[in-house]
């Protein structure tokens, strides 16, 4: 038996000698076919639009002033705005000082002296109005914006000067600049003279300033038509954004991507990091990315706002027209920027919880977008208008205080704008007098002159 098992032995390790030998020449002979994974990145959607941070700062209007009290205004739509926005890229400005004048020297400057005015929605970034413009010289870095950019011209020095003016801060700087008297009053000034005819209304500081102190540090100023003009109120269809577009624009791999439904049937798309809360009611989206900050050194308002805008041109696109409206600091110092919709030269406005289809806002930390909220309305044409004959100044004061919606005196600004009301198939566009008041509710009034008694909205 035990000369039986030794020649076992053998011919068993022959055997598992051979084996071992076969499967080596098996795996050098199939090898597997490796394939190289690339990283993960966010897939870019189709944009309607991209745009330039250049492209989304505009100035809400430009004023004309050509003394006594004569003062006219142009908006996006009209060629004498064109022409200084063009111009806008060869003024330079330099010899920056800080400012302050007398009321004297202000009525001066605003009532009877040249000048052009170029008026912002609200404060702009001096580093992004550097490249609107040409800055020669340092400015004064404890002024953070402006929402004002006046040219005036100084017969006695045969210069023209520019008074940087922020409401917000409460400062002006002056400047020197390349403007040539004749280019101010024979090419400026000459091409804003047929257009309408404005009202200068003056702001008051909210408090009274000492002989000691001087006085108040600039005018605060707003503007309304002397006469009647003309709109047109919109109806317009839409196309909606749909989930396949979101799903592309938003996660990087969208086999990831599972769907919630809450109670309220508001809908949440999350990959597990990144979220979209969609309310099909208002039709529009909340997006979400936990941020983590990427870089030490703070960013300059300009930094944000650019990355603010290449997150939207890559993520969804301008669907339509937007510009740049402020960027402020949130409770928590986070960075909140926002983007406006127009049509033509007027803002939209939602009211009453409607449809927010007006603006697209976002948070960021250290540059990087944690939210955004945006529509997902994409205007596509308009099927009827209807020509509405706006009030004038005079008649909407005239208006609210036979109304008693407000006193007069508190009114701080009032501009024309588009309330939006976004139904199943269409969003209707109605002119609309926006009203701000100090310390008070916006009110918002229909515009067109016979609209007596018509609904008049408020809001916080």
């Amino acid at each position: 038996m035990k000369r039986m098992l030794e020649p076992a032995k053998t011919v068993l390790l022959n055997l598992l000698v051979l084996a071992s030998f076969c499967l080596t020449a098996m795996l050098w002979t199939n090898q597997p076919k490796f394939q190289f994974i690339q990283p993960a990145q966010y897939t870019e959607s189709k944009p309607v639009q991209e745009k330039q941070l250049e492209q989304l700062v505009t100035p809400e209007s430009v004023v004309f002033h050509y003394g006594e009290e004569r003062h006219t205004k142009a908006v996006s739509t009209d060629a004498p705005y064109s022409m200084i926005v063009r111009e806008m890229p060869k003024w330079i400005f330099l010899d920056f000082t800080p400012f302050m004048i007398s009321n004297e020297k202000w009525g001066e400057i605003a009532r009877e002296k040249m000048g052009l005015e170029v008026r912002f929605r609200s404060t702009i970034p001096l580093s992004i109005i550097g490249r609107l413009v040409t800055f020669r010289d340092e400015y004064d870095n404890r002024m953070k914006g402006i929402d004002r950019l006046w040219l005036y011209y100084e017969k006695d020095e045969d210069i023209v000067y520019a008074l940087f003016l922020s409401t917000e801060e409460g400062r002006m700087m002056r400047s020197r600049t390349s403007i040539s008297p004749k280019d101010l009053r024979d090419s400026y000034l000459a091409a804003g003279s047929p257009m309408p005819e404005q009202i200068m209304k003056i702001v008051r500081p909210d408090r009274n300033y000492s002989a000691l102190e001087g006085a108040a540090p600039f005018w605060s100023i707003y503007y309304l038509p002397k006469n009647q003009g003309r709109m047109q109120q919109f109806r317009y269809s839409y196309v909606p954004v749909s989930n396949e577009r979101l799903m592309e624009a938003y996660f990087i791999d969208q086999s990831l991507v599972r769907q919630i439904m809450e109670r309220d049937k508001t809908v949440i798309f999350t990959d597990g990091s990144r979220s979209i809360q969609l309310r099909s009611d208002q039709k529009a989206i909340t997006f979400t990315d936990p941020a983590y900050q990427v870089r030490a050194q703070e960013l300059s308002d300009q930094e944000k706002v650019q990355g603010a805008v290449t997150f939207i041109n890559k993520h969804l696109g301008w669907l339509d027209d937007f510009h740049f409206e402020k960027i402020k600091k949130s409770y928590n110092d986070k960075d909140l920027i926002t983007f406006r919709q127009y049509l033509g030269a007027y803002p939209f406005v939602s009211l009453n919880g409607s449809t927010l289809i007006d603006t697209i806002q976002i948070t960021s930390e250290a540059g990087q977008v944690s939210t955004m909220s945006r529509s997902l309305v994409d205007l596509d044409r308009y099927i009827s208008n209807k020509e509405w004959t706006v009030m004038s100044g005079p008649e909407l004061y005239q208006m609210i205080r036979d109304k008693k919606l407000a006193d007069t005196e508190r009114i701080t600004n009032a501009y024309l704008a588009y309330q939006t009301d976004v139904v199943d198939d269409y969003v209707d566009l109605m002119p609309i007098w926006v009203v701000e008041l100090a310390n008070q509710p916006t009110i918002y009034i229909p515009a067109n002159t016979n609209q007596g008694g018509g609904k008049v909205n408020g809001l916080e």
